[in-house]
């Protein structure tokens, strides 16, 4: 797997601009071959193994609130990009899905049976932020997946700055007057905790060890 760390600073930078319910490890490889020009379909097995680690990891450093700076390496041009090809798919994928959308919401539900998802782990969540969202616990990927549905139901992005968040009243006691796409994650660290491990989870880890 040595010859993939060359794009782990990329991979970290792809999971942190991102909306968690959609991204795979098969659409980070694709972008990866894009933006660097390669062919990784002899290396699917490792990079999928490494985005997974890169996706677990993010996910410890968030829930520990340290420096966002080591989650993300990305210069603002390559960010916007990164930005507008993930919303063009969004609606690439609505667009064509419009008359499924009752069973594209049922199949979300059991999105783990995918062999591309990235599974995380139940999380509390803080009073403020359990006001804001009407819920007490959820999965991480909804959390952010909830914050981002609002953003955009009420077009709260700076059509000048898409990367700028311009918070509402209703957000503005958990993320200040503004906020940037990648300040998000590390703004709701400091009102998610962690749960009890879950026992896939835990199975995930022996299994791992066992192979050490």
């Amino acid at each position: 797997m040595g010859e993939l760390e060359r794009y782990v600073s990329m991979i970290d930078a792809i999971l942190s601009v991102s909306n968690p319910e959609e991204v795979s490890a098969k659409r980070i490889r694709k972008a990866l071959q894009e933006l660097f020009s390669v062919d990784l379909n002899s290396h699917k097995h490792d990079l999928k193994e490494l985005i997974v680690s890169r996706f677990n990891r993010l996910q410890d450093l968030q829930s520990k609130t340290l420096k966002h700076e080591e989650l993300v390496q990305l210069d603002s041009k390559l960010a916007t990009k990164l930005h507008g090809e993930e919303v063009s798919s969004l609606k690439r994928h609505k667009s064509g899905k419009k008359e499924k959308k009752t069973k594209k919401k049922k199949k979300r539900k059991v999105a783990s049976d995918n062999p591309n998802s990235i599974h995380v782990k139940n999380v509390g969540l803080s009073p403020k932020l359990q006001e804001f969202l009407k819920v007490e616990q959820l999965p991480r990927t909804q959390v952010v997946k909830a914050v981002w549905d609002y953003i955009k139901e009420h077009d709260l992005q700076n059509p000048e700055d898409r990367r700028e968040i311009i918070c509402d009243e209703a957000m503005k006691d958990i993320f200040g007057d503004k906020m940037t796409m990648f300040s998000l994650n590390k703004i709701l660290s400091k009102h998610l905790f962690n749960l009890e491990k879950p026992k896939q989870e835990e199975e995930n880890e022996e299994h791992i060890e066992s192979k050490a």
